[in-house]
């Protein structure tokens, strides 16, 4: 079904503001692109991106996603502002119960208020802690997603080891969307090649996956087999902390094509 704001005229096109309220009440900004050839009978796909550890709405907007000509056109794009959670600094709360789990209900249903949205198009990528927080989107939200891009995270285990130590597993809601995982093949200077490992074992979990893999383009992707929605892996040598390059157009290409 699509949303409520599918045919209602006059709606805002262009970059601007809004607010939602997140968990403990308080209104928090969120900054919307949408793409000035918007038609209120036409749905788009919705996707968010999340930015790191004390980052702004134009870190995330430095991912470059809604400036992939595909993309630009085809999806009302959305860059929350983190605030400052305990004494970690600017970033999010990645609980299933924590507020910006409310928050991000919140966001997608003002816009599906608003504008013409079309549910099984909802994207969520983020990077470092914003891509802690996109995880347990997967694992709390997980029924409400189509694809998700993950780029250089862990999250909470409290065993880096074991999968099944995630702070939120077993996750709450049954996962429909695929995952796409970018990091370094060794420690990146915020996370270890260890959490990486043991966050990759998560997502097939999650997805149900065979721990057998086959590559997959673009190099040196590779996709794990037998998923009950798709899970693609990317470790690059040297990447660092950091994106890899054409991470935009090739994480857009992977919401596209999820299943």
């Amino acid at each position: 079904m699509v949303s409520a704001g599918c045919g209602l005229d006059g709606a805002q096109r262009g970059d601007f503001h809004l607010s939602a309220k997140d968990g403990r009440g308080t209104e928090r900004d969120l900054e919307v692109i949408v793409p000035a050839s918007y038609d209120a009978r036409t749905p788009l796909a919705i996707t968010f991106l999340f930015h790191g550890a004390g980052g702004t709405q134009e870190a995330s907007k430095a991912f470059g996603m809604q400036d992939v000509t595909s993309a630009s056109e085809s999806s009302v794009f959305v860059f929350p502002q983190g605030v400052a959670y305990k004494n970690f600094g600017v970033g999010w709360d990645d609980s299933c119960a924590g507020y910006d789990m409310v928050f991000f209900d919140n966001m997608l249903s003002l816009l599906r208020s608003r504008y013409c949205i079309d549910p099984k198009r909802v994207f969520v990528a983020g990077f470092s802690w914003g891509c802690d927080f996109v995880t347990a989107l997967a694992c709390c939200r997980g029924d409400r997603i189509r694809a998700v891009g993950a780029a250089s995270c862990s999250d909470e285990f409290s065993n880096s080891s074991d999968y099944q130590s995630y702070a939120n597993y077993p996750c709450p809601s049954a996962n429909a969307a695929a995952i796409r995982f970018t990091h370094d093949v060794q420690d990146d200077g915020g996370y270890t090649a260890e959490q990486f490992a043991t966050t990759a074992r998560l997502y097939r979990g999650i997805n149900s996956c065979a721990a057998s893999s086959a590559a997959s383009s673009p190099a040196p992707c590779v996709a794990y087999q037998q998923c009950s929605h798709d899970f693609v892996e990317c470790a690059y040598a040297g990447l660092g902390h950091a994106l890899p390059g054409n991470w935009a157009s090739e994480t857009w290409d992977f919401f596209v094509k999820a299943r």
